[in-house]
């Protein structure tokens, strides 16, 4: 009796011992998943305000018992739910997973509304897709700007104007403060306009200036003007000077040199007339030179001319020549 005893209680050990060795110690091995059979949510979108960034959203895939199917590296996709026309979820809606589960870390909804769902599928597998918990968008951020203008210098404009967006405009003075209120929070570019050439702005411009929910963003201009420069100084008024030769008799030499006052000089024939332009005006002297001892100048030798703006004076000389020696 006591021997069957004694065999019952070593078979209950042995099982014991049998089924711990085949489950392991511990809390178990994990169990190995069968092949896909459904897409679940994780991680559920949660109430967020427009336009900005939702809390990562995870999505698994599972098998028929419920476990993550960690060999899956496919394609999963998120859309919002057709109920919901005309609303974009960003730009990253398709992620690969990875070890079964796919993360979403860049959905953003602009438009504020209730009831919205998103829907997850498995592009190219025949895993149904499921929708989400319904959740909430809740309307975006806002905080204000001041726009400060700071201008120094001489031959200052009267004003400027500054625009946020290119769509936000309001009149600034040269040294001044606006305030633009109700502004999405998130980045926004200022720009001033308005600005004469003969101002510079210290800094960017446009410039981007970040605004944060419930508070007041800052943006300055400092501009710096001058005067322009002179303009240039008008040509010297001018006029043109014409010279005339007439010589009679025998032996002429073939020219003179015609001077002025000033040294400027050319020559001319015998029997000639020529004209220089670019003459300033005023009163000039005007000398033939050049006559040989054979000929005789009959007009004045230096000549008094006058010369106006854009007309053209006149000085003749006469000469006279005779034969030379046999």
């Amino acid at each position: 009796m006591k021997s069957f005893a004694a065999l019952a209680l070593l078979a209950v050990v042995l099982s014991c011992r049998l089924d711990t060795f085949f489950r392991g110690s511990g809390s178990g091995a994990p169990p190995v998943a069968g092949p896909p059979a459904a897409l679940r949510f994780t991680d559920q979108p949660q109430t967020t305000h427009a336009r900005k960034t939702l809390p990562p959203v995870r999505v698994a895939v599972r098998d028929d018992q419920g476990n993550v199917v960690a060999g899956f590296g496919g394609v999963v996709a998120l859309t919002i739910d057709s109920d919901t026309g005309g609303v974009s979820l960003g730009d990253t809606t398709t992620v690969a997973a990875a070890n079964g589960i796919a993360t979403f870390r860049h959905l953003r909804i602009d438009k504020a509304g209730a009831g919205y769902r998103l829907v997850a599928s498995a592009p190219g597998t025949a895993l149904a897709p499921v929708k989400s918990q319904a959740f909430a968008i809740l309307p975006p951020l806002t905080g204000n700007m001041t726009v400060t203008t700071t201008t120094a210098g001489s031959n200052l404009p009267s004003g400027y104007t500054v625009t946020v967006d290119d769509s936000i405009s309001q009149p600034i003075g040269i040294n001044a403060v606006v305030t633009f209120v109700g502004l999405a929070a998130g980045s926004h570019v200022v720009t001033l306009a308005g600005v004469t050439s003969a101002c510079v702005i210290d800094g960017a411009n446009p410039d981007t200036v970040s605004v944060s929910g419930g508070e007041t963003a800052q943006a300055s201009f400092d501009i710096t003007c001058a005067a322009p420069p002179p303009p240039p100084p008008p040509p010297p008024a001018t006029g043109s000077l014409t010279v005339t030769t007439a010589t009679t008799g025998s032996n002429l030499p073939a020219g003179y040199t015609v001077t002025l006052e000033n040294g400027q000089s050319g020559t001319i024939g015998a029997n000639d007339s020529v004209t220089a332009t670019g003459i300033a005006v005023g009163d000039h002297t005007v000398t033939l030179g050049g006559v040989p001892a054979n000929c005789t100048v009959a007009s004045p030798n230096p000549q008094a001319v006058t010369v106006t703006v854009g007309a053209t004076a006149q000085a003749s000389f006469m000469i006279s020549c005779s034969a030379t020696g046999p």
